[in-house]
């Protein structure tokens, strides 16, 4: 009885976004993107400008809250003109000072910034003003039209503040109540998981909003919380391949088609099965370089999930270990100016390429700039 209240609250909420203006069908045009190849020669002209330093600072998204105190404001200020980050991860606060932020931010920054945030049930689990919807698991009856135009009402409420990223869809598979995941999963069934989180990522990004499906290779059967430890997949490989990576290989299927599945983010988990250790997924070449981009063929962004995350203590010079294994961007380091000084390190010392290093910004330009050039049109 709770799920389809929850259905049905979701479909009152659509329906008043309708009586609004509207949201498309699924198979509903949106509007005609630049042309790849302008987006790829304007990314080039633009890397060619940055200094060392400044792409250095693209791969780096630390975390605020959603405040515009002085205290709050200066210290942004200073990571955009001073750190040189490519974009912020917004936490709680409130939409006024969201919008507040990110004007105040485009205005002082020659970079495009991603403005990101978490917004699982809609942007009020972050901003205490904004829509929340109902909660993953009780929407798996939902359709993948509805599923389709509660990203898109994300997507329109996101651009509206300011902000070009969301940190989302979840496509962990959670098998039991007793998953970390349950109540953020959309179920056991990973068909259904896939087919819901990708008719959300389509409706984000028909907005130009850029989703991230997370947590890579998947952290739905698992117990144990990577805020406080290292989470361990025990599934076998092909146990793997039929449940927790099923629905990222749809999401990827699905950007393919029709240009969205921007980012992943990958988990801080282990999955011994895939890799022969308990290396975390975070900083394996197995599983970023071999496993998503080459195997699963992923040519988008691939982002770290935060960084100072217990899962991760104790592991030396990890940022640059994470950009060696295949990620491009790094979420809300400990310390965003020691993680930039470790970076430089590797790069001025030959570990990280600078082939590398401009490979990777230049993918981080691309999609900053195809999500600017949607929301001039």
């Amino acid at each position: 009885m709770k799920r389809w209240r929850a259905i049905g609250l979701l479909m009152v909420v659509l329906g008043l976004a309708c009586s609004r203006g509207g949201a498309p069908a699924p198979d509903t045009p949106v509007a005609e993107a630049a042309p790849a190849d302008s987006i790829a020669v304007e990314a080039d002209s633009l890397l060619r400008t940055l200094t060392l330093e400044e792409k250095v600072g693209q791969l780096f998204m630390p975390a605020a809250f959603t405040a515009s105190d002085p205290a709050t404001v200066r210290r942004l200020t200073q990571y955009v003109a001073d750190a040189r980050i490519g974009g912020i991860v917004f936490l709680k606060g409130d939409t006024a000072s969201m919008h507040s932020l990110t004007s105040r931010l485009d205005r002082i920054s020659r970079m495009p910034l991603i403005y990101a945030i978490d917004a699982e049930w809609g942007l009020g689990m972050r901003l205490a003003d904004a829509e929340s919807f109902p909660h993953n698991s009780r929407l798996q009856g939902a359709s993948t039209e509805q599923m389709y135009d509660y990203g898109r009402r994300v997507g329109l409420d996101a651009r509206r503040l300011g902000l070009n990223m969301v940190l989302g869809p979840v496509l962990d598979v959670a098998p039991s109540r007793n998953s970390v995941m349950y109540d953020r999963s959309f179920g056991a069934d990973p068909e259904r998981v896939a087919s819901l989180g990708t008719a959300y990522s389509r409706g984000l990004e028909s907005t130009g909003v850029m989703s991230v499906a997370k947590h890579f290779p998947g952290h739905g059967a698992t117990r144990t919380d990577s805020h406080k430890a290292l989470p361990v997949l025990s599934a076998s490989a092909e146990e793997l391949k039929r449940t927790d990576l099923l629905p990222f290989r749809e999401y990827i299927r699905s950007g393919r088609n029709d240009g969205a599945g921007s980012g992943i983010m990958v988990g801080h988990v282990a999955v011994p099965a895939l890799t022969g250790d308990n290396v975390p997924a975070s900083v394996s070449p197995v599983l970023l370089s071999g496993l998503l981009r080459k195997e699963m063929g992923f040519d988008g962004l691939v982002m770290t999930d935060a960084m100072n995350m217990d899962a991760l203590s104790g592991s030396d010079s990890r940022y640059v270990q994470c950009l060696l294994a295949g990620a491009d961007i790094i979420l809300v380091p400990a310390d965003t100016r020691v993680a930039e000084r470790e970076v430089m390190k590797a790069v001025r010392s030959g570990v990280l390429s600078r082939e590398k290093l401009d490979s990777i910004c230049r993918r981080i330009l691309v999609h900053k700039l195809r999500s600017r050039r949607h929301e001039q049109q």
